[in-house]
């Protein structure tokens, strides 16, 4: 029995921590949609490298994806659930190379303005009308409906 105390007060003293207040903050906070949505443009950015990597080519649709689904689970779901296009079949640079050609963009971007993904994995926020002037690749996106 005494031997238990410990595990049982590790237990109690986790329970505390994730019930107590300020533990992981309100559901919404102000200026998280945009760092939300920043942190899954990052994540995609971060997929589609990995990806190109081990394939050798850059990913051409979701099921080239798919391995690195759970490493990249944010940045996966926001393209599998359109919250994020990206444009396929298309080389990231590095990091250290200048660009401003978009390899993707949050959906509401081409309307309202918003992050974009560059090429070489920087993200940066665009107006509407920064966003129609910029470079994009030629080839298809995740969207049905290609903008650009």
């Amino acid at each position: 029995m005494i031997k238990s105390r410990p595990v049982l007060a590790c237990h109690l003293l986790l329970l505390a921590s994730l019930a107590a207040p300020g533990c992981g903050g309100p559901a919404t906070v102000a200026g998280s949609a945009p760092e939300s949505k920043t942190g899954a443009l990052e994540e995609v950015g971060e997929l589609y490298r990995s990806v190109g990597a081990v394939k050798k080519k850059p990913p051409t649709s979701m099921k080239d994806l798919e391995r690195s689904r759970d490493v990249f689970l944010l940045g996966y779901r926001a393209i599998e659930q359109g919250d994020v296009i990206v444009y396929w079949g298309v080389s990231v640079l590095s990091g250290d190379q200048t660009t401003d050609e978009i390899l993707a963009y949050t959906a509401e971007v081409p309307t309202k303005g918003g992050p974009v993904l560059l090429k070489n994995g920087t993200v940066k926020t665009m107006t509407a009308d920064e966003f129609k002037a910029a470079p994009k690749p030629a080839g298809p996106t995740s969207s049905k409906s290609k903008v650009g």
